[in-house]
């Protein structure tokens, strides 16, 4: 492919405000333009790259087979699921892309956090047999293209089969919980963390009101009554669709709204904060007295480590008031016990205790396991359900992720295995007959070898063509410049920033 015959545009700086490397190079190398809107569109020589990034995928899983979806099916794999009658028919390997609106979505963040997210989806329909086998051979293919890619990752193998690969970075992006020990790793808006236990020899006590005259939150009552924070329980008061909850937490805790959701198996999008009308109604006062004693709601969960704090300060469902010395179990009782609380920094992990850590990054492939409703007959001829095990390549984030771990301070340093062109072949003077000869004939060569060649044949000088070679960062780069008069030219490793000087037959009499 020559230059001359695609549009490209490179720039000495990036003009966006990000603090991403990736994207900036991306911009710079002129693979990415972004449109008013955060859309992004790859260019021409950066949708070369995208595709051999998802070949390079899909060479490790072959026996996944291509469909093509419309952008408005959801789970297209449940056409094929529905069909399935036997296990004759098994097992099934899909493979397709899809796009993924992204509500988090950051300018900022780039393609490490994409307004859509373009993703290839594997999918294995299968009898639920083997599925130990099928996941450790799907993470060892997946580890594979990491180590090729040079991407170093942390991986959270949780339960239920559920796997996300995760990519630290050094600056701000989605926060993650991580714990070396166990490998645990989640999103901190998803991650749980053990219950704090209150280790005290104190003693129980007798509840006892207390005048709180206009003390309704937190931080006035931690200082009216002189106590931390942890031994206060907090009532927040929801409405989920057409029901009233109470949730309770300690003190210091802030809730997470994606693992009530769960608990709840109600989108969170369904979950509100009460009004006052109805805090009223539930508590019989003003907005800040709500407590566990009396309230009138339609359930009252608890988080777990509510259960742990002794003698704890509660609203008295009362206008300035509160209750002192309240024990669960002797005092209130609740509907359910769950984790509700948000997860932070050197807290417990939940599976093996460790001190958890907070980091920041974002996760680009998923690995899940799902029973489905439908049904087949086994090879006893009794029905059994399907079972469909889901992989996801977040193929923006992790074509960004590649340029990250891949470049120094001249551009991209593209990996072998996901650069469309295998030489960079630059006419250092377009004017020079014997330059764009030999160049041409460089070129045809490699090309007639089997190799994919991007010719710079532009009017532009050769220090211009260079600093571009390098930006773009194709594994070998040969310039032909005035050493020709030598019969030489010079050949520079990208990756390994390491140039010699080469005899012309070298690449001109290709054997």
């Amino acid at each position: 492919m020559k230059l001359n015959d695609i549009y490209i545009k490179t720039y000495k700086q990036s003009p966006l405000d990000t603090q991403v490397e990736s994207l900036n190079l991306l911009y710079r190398s002129g693979f990415l333009k972004y449109l008013e809107d955060g859309s992004y569109v790859y260019t021409i020589l950066g949708n070369l790259f995208f595709k051999e990034l998802e070949n390079f995928i899909k060479e490790k899983f072959k026996d996944y087979k291509d469909i093509s979806v419309s952008h408005t099916i959801c789970n297209p794999e449940n056409v094929f699921n529905n069909e399935i009658k036997s296990y004759k028919e098994l097992p099934v390997k899909l493979a397709y892309k899809s796009f993924l609106k992204n509500d988090e979505y950051k300018f900022k963040d780039g393609l490490l956090n994409p307004k859509v997210d373009n993703v290839l989806n594997l999918i294995d329909i299968g009898n639920g047999e083997d599925i130990d086998f099928k996941i450790k051979t799907i993470k060892e293919n997946v580890d594979q293209i990491l180590s090729h890619l040079n991407i170093k990752f942390i991986k959270s193998d949780n339960k239920n089969y559920k796997t996300k690969y995760f990519y630290k970075t050094s600056y701000p992006l989605k926060e993650i919980i991580s714990c070396e020990n166990c490998g645990y790793n989640d999103y901190k808006i998803k991650a749980k963390s053990c219950p704090e236990k209150e280790l005290s020899t104190e003693q129980i006590k007798e509840k006892e009101y207390i005048y709180t005259p206009n003390i309704g939150s937190i931080d006035e009552l931690e200082k009216f009554l002189d106590i931390s924070s942890t031994k206060l329980i907090k009532t927040l008061i929801f409405k989920c669709e057409e029901k009233i909850i109470a949730v309770l937490l300690r003190g210091d805790r802030a809730l997470n709204i994606n693992l009530l959701s769960e608990f709840l198996n109600l989108p969170k999008e369904k979950i509100t904060m009460a009004d006052e009308e109805d805090i009223k109604k539930a508590t019989n006062a003003k907005v800040g007295f709500a407590g566990p004693i009396g309230i009138k709601v339609d359930k009252v969960l608890a988080d777990e480590e509510v259960l742990y704090i002794k003698n704890a300060v509660v609203g008295a469902n009362k206008t300035d008031y509160h209750i002192k010395n309240v024990n669960y179990n002797k005092d209130f009782t609740v509907d359910d016990i769950g984790n509700f609380k948000l997860a932070s920094e050197n807290e417990k992990c939940i599976n093996c205790s460790s001190q958890l850590k907070l980091e920041n990054g974002t996760s680009f492939i998923d690995i899940d396991v799902i029973k489905t409703k439908y049904t087949h007959l086994n090879s006893q001829g009794k029905e059994e359900n399907l079972y469909n095990i889901k992989v996801k390549f977040y193929l923006d984030r992790l074509f960004s992720i590649i340029v990250e771990e891949n470049k120094d301070e001249y551009g991209i340093k593209w990996p072998k295995d996901v650069s469309y062109f295998d030489y960079h072949v630059i006419i250092g003077n377009i004017k020079n007959e014997n330059e764009v000869k030999v160049s041409l004939n460089i070129y045809n060569n490699l090309k007639d070898k089997g190799y994919n060649v991007l010719l710079d044949d532009r009017k532009e000088r050769i220090g211009f063509k260079f600093k571009d070679s390098e930006l773009i960062g194709i594994p070998k780069i040969i310039v032909v410049g005035k050493e020709i008069e030598n019969n030489l030219i010079e050949v520079k490793d990208r990756i390994g920033n390491v140039s010699i000087k080469e005899d012309i037959t070298t690449f001109t009499s290709l054997e």
